[in-house]
C-alpha cells in the first residue's frame, strides 16, 4: 500500500546494522542489533528493510527503544518484514500514519527469537529509514500512530474446516482500525483456506465473504517481493480487548505450526 501521506523536506539517511550470533530456541527475544546515531536532531522512521539467510524466515524480531514500545505486538516472523538474501527486487516494509519517532542519539534495539535453527553472526541485516528533523515540534499530531499486530500458527490436521489457528488480541490500550494483511505461508499450502473473524467485526460485508485461498491473500515464505492486501474504504475497527481468529480449512494438507503467519497493519485511534 503507498503511503503518500508525508511529504518529506529534511535530510534523510539509513541506519544500518547486522546480527550477532543467537542459539537455537531462544525462547525468548534475544538482542542482536544496537541502531544508534552520531547525530543530535529527532528522527522520524519511514520504513525498514531486512534481508536474511534462507532458513531462518520463522525467526521473530521486534524493535524497540525508551521512545518505541508497541510497533509490534504478537510474533512477527522476519519473513513478515523482509526477504531473503539473493532477492532480486528491492523490498521496503512501510511505517504508515504518524511515523515512530525518536531522539537524537537514542538507540533502538532489534531483538529475535529464534526456533529450530540459530542465527549466526551476519545472517540477518536490517536497514532503517531515518529523517533528521530540523523542527523538533514537527511530530505529526494530525496523524495517528500505525502497529502491527502478528501471529503464527498452531498445527492443522488435513479435512479441518474454519479451524482456529492463529488468535491475535487487541492490547494496544484503544480501539483499531485495520489496513491491510501480510501472509506468509510455506510451500504446497497455497490452497488452504482462510478466514478472518471477530465478534466485533460485522460478518455481512466484513473482512472476507465465501472462500479465500492463502495464495490470494498472501505469498510464499521467501518471496521476493513485498505483499500486503489492503483492505480499503471505511475500515473494519477491532474494539479493545477484542480478537481477531485466524481460521484455516485443509483438505488433503497438513499444516504445520509456524507453517502460516500474518500481520496486520492497524491503526490507533
Amino acid at each position: 500500500m503507498k503511503d503518500t501521506n508525508t511529504k518529506i523536506n529534511n535530510r534523510c539517511k539509513a541506519l544500518s546494522g547486522v546480527t550477532k550470533s543467537i542459539g537455537a530456541n531462544s525462547n525468548s527475544f534475544q538482542r542482536a542489533i544496537v541502531l544508534q546515531s552520531s547525530h543530535k536532531p529527532n528522527k522520524r522512521i519511514h520504513g525498514i528493510i531486512l534481508r536474511y539467510k534462507e532458513g531462518l524466515e520463522d525467526v521473530g524480531i521486534q524493535i524497540k527503544s525508551h521512545s518505541i514500545k508497541d510497533l509490534i505486538k504478537g510474533y512477527c516472523p522476519i519473513s513478515i518484514i523482509g526477504s531473503p538474501y539473493g532477492s532480486d527486487s528491492f523490498n521496503i516494509f512501510p511505517f504508515m500514519g504518524r511515523k515512530p519517532m525518536i531522539t537524537g542519539l537514542e538507540q533502538i534495539e532489534i531483538l529475535f527469537q529464534t526456533q529450530g535453527t540459530a542465527i549466526n553472526e551476519r545472517d540477518i541485516s536490517v536497514t532503517l529509514i531515518i529523517e533528521e528533523l530540523e523542527d523538533n515540534s514537527d511530530i505529526q499530531t494530525d496523524k495517528n500512530p500505525f502497529y502491527i499486530l502478528a501471529g503464527t500458527c498452531e498445527g492443522v490436521d488435513p479435512n479441518k474446516e474454519d479451524f482456529k489457528a492463529i488468535i491475535l488480541g487487541n492490547d494496544f490500550s484503544t480501539d483499531i482500525k485495520i489496513h491491510g494483511a501480510i501472509c506468509r505461508y510455506k510451500n504446497g499450502l497455497d490452497a488452504v483456506g482462510i478466514d478472518i473473524y471477530s465478534n466485533s467485526i460485522e460478518r455481512v460485508g466484513g473482512l472476507i465473504e465465501g472462500e479465500m485461498t492463502l495464495s490470494n491473500l498472501g505469498s510464499r515464505f521467501n518471496s521476493s517481493s513485498f505483499h500486503m492486501f489492503p483492505f480499503p474504504g471505511r475500515k473494519a475497527i477491532l474494539g479493545l480487548d477484542g480478537e481477531l481468529q485466524i481460521l484455516l480449512t485443509t483438505k488433503t494438507e497438513t499444516v504445520n505450526a509456524r507453517d502460516v503467519s500474518i500481520a496486520l497493519v492497524v491503526e490507533g485511534a
